[in-house]
Parts: C-alpha cells; structure tokens; sequence
C-alpha cells in the first residue's frame, strides 16, 4: 500500500481508538450460533435478509478498472415481491504510483461471509450502536484458511478496504431511497508492523446497515456455512444462500421454481445476449448444488419463440434430503429465537422504571 493508505489505516485506528463505543449487546447474542451443540458450531452461520439477495458484487475481470466516467452499475432485483433498482459505485484503491477502481468481488464476499463467521461464533459487538464483528487479522486469515481460501495479508486487507469504499444504494419501485452506504459502515485496522508484532491485534468492522437491521428485527436465517464455502462456482453460491433464507418449506410437494431470465437478471452474473450462454450457467449452477447434496434433481422447460428461438426456461427444483434437514432446523432456531426474543421484551417491560 503507498503512504497516504498507511495514513488512512492510522487515522480509522486513531478514530476507533477515540470514538468508537463497542460493546455487547442482546440481539447480537441471538446471532451467534453459540446455542447450537458444539459438534454442528463449526457448520453454521446466518444469511441475512434483503442484503445478501442485493446483487453487490462483479464477478470477473472487469470488477477491477481505471475509467472513472464507468464508475458505476446499475442493477435491478425483486425481493420478496418488492423491486429494486440497485446501484453500485466501486472503491477506489492506491497501488502503488495509480489508483484504481475495484467493485467488490468473490473474494470479497468470502471476506465478508468468514468475518460473519467469526460474528457468529461470540465474536459479535455493537459498534457505535450498530452490528459488528471485532476480531484479528491472524483469526480472519485462518478462517479462510480452513475454509479452502488462501489468500495473503495484503489481499485480505484490499478486500476490506474495497468492503469499506464500495458503495451500494438501493432504491425502490416508487424512486424513494431505501439505502446509501458502503458494504462496511466502519473499519478499523492495525498496520501490518503492528499485526506482525501481534497476530492477536484487534481490528473492528462494523457491518453494512441492512445487515444491522435483519439483526435487530431477527429476519437473518441459519445455513450450512461449510457448504457455501465449499461451493466453487459464485453463481451456484448465490443460489444457496437465496435458497437458504427464502425456500422456507423446501420438499417435493413445494419445490424451488426460478425463471432462467428473471433469476440471472437478479444475480451479480446478470444476464448475456447469448442464450445458450446462460442455459450453461444455470445448469452448472444446479449441477455444482447436486454435488453439494443441497438439490436432488431439476427439470427445465424452455420457453420458445416460434419453433426454436429460446427466450426463457422453467425450472422446478426439487430439495436433497440433506437441505431439507437443514431447513427444519433452521426453521426450528428460527422459532426459538421469537421464543427468547419475546421473553427478553417481556423481561424489560417488567423492570421497575
């Protein structure tokens, strides 16, 4: 990194240092998985409501660029019936004498899934009244690590770093802002010399506001995490995690029932001019999810234009017993936790004022 990042780092950690209020906090007890039995800890973590459904992240080469007049996307989704229109501005980073423009990316999201993994496991705070994670750098690399991602020091601290520049806003069918802010809302890191001389230095980043919001309002989900880093194919990963928080009754008798166009659409893949182009993705997408054991088998059905001419395709998917278990108890966790939620409230509206 050049100087003036080394200044940046130095100044968030000064800027931590005074502050910062970082502190435990109820709700965020309720996201660790700390209550599962401790055999099942490792596999689990939560996907998040509305924001890991947001097509934020650029897959391929072209996530990392220099023409500043292209410095933006603009994508569009539906979830849970409401469409979005979503836009997304990319971090600008120093290497060396240039500066450039990297959106976040695959690696980015892994970052983002091992230090929610890390959150998870008892490592959750509140920073300045919202959801976080505080953890070491040592702690982040071995997750990622034991996960089946390598990557360096330098690498890892670019992802976070493009996690706190990038910028998502996304807006609703009626124009009105739902949300404008960085993937991270806050960042804080030690430099390298500090982190050599300690592998347990901490560092702190606080997660993007709809992630604080899916875990006020208890709408994030528990999935198999080991399988989602596992799975090599992005667009396949994607599918997972959609599937883990919104397939909430998977079985034969209610199978999973994408559209080839409007699910690519919705995907950080998108969607080519080459129809047969997207036909191989989706089904090497399914393909990866049956090798996973998460899917048993699918049928597609194309949609033709005249006799041949392929403008859409049909799936229906049915769930592997595995995933089927899996959402049982993610639905039975699920139920607990409005349980405990509810007992907690009732505990604070008894307190005498």
């Amino acid at each position: 990194m050049t100087k003036s990042s080394d200044i940046t780092e130095q100044s968030l950690g000064e800027e931590l240092s005074i502050n910062t209020n970082i502190q435990k906090n109820q709700q965020m007890d309720m996201f660790s998985v700390i209550d599962v039995p401790a055999k099942q800890r490792p596999d689990y973590s939560n996907t998040v409501e509305i924001y890991d459904a947001i097509p934020k992240y650029v897959w391929g080469k072209s996530r990392e660029h220099e023409d500043l007049k292209s410095a933006s996307l603009t994508r569009h989704c539906t979830i849970k019936g409401n469409k979005l229109t979503v836009k997304l501005r990319p971090a600008l980073i120093d290497k060396g004498d240039r500066t450039v423009l990297i959106y976040p990316g695959q690696r980015e999201e892994l970052v983002e899934d091992a230090l929610r993994k890390i959150a998870v496991n008892g490592k959750g705070v509140h920073i300045n009244d919202k959801a976080g994670v505080s953890f070491s750098f040592y702690e982040l690399l071995k997750e990622l690590e034991r996960m089946g991602h390598t990557y360096s020091f330098e690498e890892v601290k670019e992802a976070l770093f493009v996690c706190r520049g990038a910028v998502i806003e996304c807006y609703s069918e009626d124009g009105e802002s739902v949300i404008n802010s960085s993937l991270f809302g806050l960042l804080g890191l030690k430099t390298k010399k500090d982190v050599a001389n300690s592998a347990e230095a901490k560092c702190y980043v606080q997660f993007n506001p709809l992630v604080n919001e899916s875990i006020m309002n208890l709408t994030f989900r528990q999935y198999n995490y080991q399988i989602g880093m596992d799975i090599k194919s992005p667009l396949a990963r994607f599918f997972y995690k959609r599937m883990a928080q919104y397939w909430t009754q998977a079985s034969d008798k209610h199978p999973y029932q994408p559209n080839l166009v409007a699910f690519l659409e919705q995907s950080p893949r998108g969607l080519t001019k080459k129809m047969g182009e997207n036909l191989r993705a989706m089904r090497s997408a399914l393909s990866s999810l049956q090798k996973h054991k998460v899917i048993l088998d699918y049928e597609e059905v194309k949609v033709l234009q005249g006799k041949q001419k392929v403008t859409d395709a049909k799936y229906t998917i049915y769930p592997h017993p595995n995933f089927v278990k899996e959402v049982i108890k993610a639905n039975q966790r699920k139920s607990s936790l409005k349980i405990r939620s509810k007992l907690v409230a009732d505990d604070f509206n008894g307190q005498p004022l």
